[in-house]
């Protein structure tokens, strides 16, 4: 595969309570036996670790199901999609990527790799299975650092015993505009997860679109199937919550509720030029008024997938692989034509959509 391709689309798909969880990842720290942890390497153990890997990943039974990245070959542009789907991590060397897009491993990374798997909508399950089936069969041919006392040993204590973290991006619509995001806050405290903006390097000063990344905080409570059910059964009830406040936002603020759907809608219609942070209130205020069905034509997974389509990284990537006609007075702004892409896309997906329900 060429080293800017970037593979198929895992969030185009369908998934469970998609109205409120965009999204699940599985994460798997893993370290090799008789290496230091990457932020101790000398001389050549970097390069050394990555061999190692690779080559018990070409000895795979399913090796061709694999392509390698060396992270130094990527553009700008390729490595920013990889991060805007989080894929990429902060000084890995290289990338292992299932030809599907669900299932990627980063090497020298802050662990010497680190599998993950994405799925759309809640889908833990499914994601960390993906996860240990690629962990085992690495397991033939690649020797973990781990002990009875603790468990697998990774760079950062929290990681320690099962070196899993699991995260779920979630939409919190309702409970942002109603002022009752604090509920949510202190549950998550109550349960020993982080919450954070799901898109962090938006400014501002509130999270954009609504959208939030909740993950767990530690791998050393119980095992795998303990942490999997704990975590999920907490996305769950945060769901429920959220669901609930929305019900309530609709029978309290329904004129509110319908003016933010027009308004997004209209936006979104009628503008040349969008930046990031409106795209992602755009899709935010919709995806609510899909939720309390007042809007049909479009489904929980197109407006998932558009916020990875409206990123800066995938729109500079079309721009670069295709031929597109702009306005004379924008051809030699690159931002301009960044936004004015991003209006397009929008404006394409949201052809079918209808406000009847308003």
């Amino acid at each position: 595969m060429n080293k800017d391709e970037i593979g198929l689309s895992w969030y185009d798909c369908s998934g469970d309570m998609m109205d409120v969880v965009l999204s699940s990842r599985v994460r798997l720290a893993r370290n090799l036996a008789n290496f230091p942890f990457p932020d101790c390497y000398k001389n050549d153990d970097s390069e050394r670790v990555q061999i190692i890997i690779l080559a018990a990943f070409s000895q795979l039974q399913d090796a061709d199901n694999y392509h390698s990245i060396e992270s130094k070959d990527l553009s700008v542009t390729s490595a920013g999609i990889l991060i805007e789907r989080g894929v990429l991590e902060n000084h890995q060397t290289a990338l292992v990527m299932r030809n599907d897009g669900y299932v990627s491993t980063a090497i020298n990374c802050t662990d010497h790799l680190r599998i993950s798997s994405f799925r759309n909508g809640l889908s833990l399950r499914k994601s960390f299975d993906e996860c240990i089936k690629v962990d085992m069969d690495l397991q033939k041919n690649l020797q973990f650092a781990a002990s009875y006392g603790f468990g697998f040993l990774t760079q950062k204590i929290p990681d320690c015993g099962s070196g899993m973290k699991l995260s779920c991006r979630v939409h919190l619509a309702s409970s942002v505009m109603l002022g009752k995001l604090n509920l949510i806050i202190e549950y998550c405290k109550q349960t020993k997860l982080k919450i954070e903006p799901a898109f962090p390097n938006i400014g501002q000063g509130s999270a954009a679109g609504s959208f939030f990344l909740i993950s767990s905080t530690n791998a050393f409570d119980g095992n795998e199937l303990d942490q999997l059910a704990n975590f999920e059964s907490c996305i769950k009830y945060i769901v429920e919550t959220e669901r609930k406040i929305s019900t309530e936002y609709a029978d309290n603020k329904s004129t509110l509720i319908r003016n933010s759907v027009i308004r997004a809608y209209s936006i979104a219609k009628f503008s040349l030029f969008i930046s990031l942070r409106e795209a992602l209130d755009i899709i935010s205020d919709l995806k609510l008024g899909l939720r309390l069905g007042l809007l049909k034509g479009i489904d929980d997974s197109a407006l998932s997938g558009l916020l990875y389509k409206v990123q800066k990284s995938h729109l500079t990537y079309l721009l670069e692989s295709g031929d597109f006609d702009f306005e004379q007075d924008i051809k030699n702004d690159q931002n301009a034509k960044v936004d004015r892409l991003r209006a397009l896309t929008l404006q394409e997906a949201f052809e079918h959509i209808s406000l009847g329900n308003l």
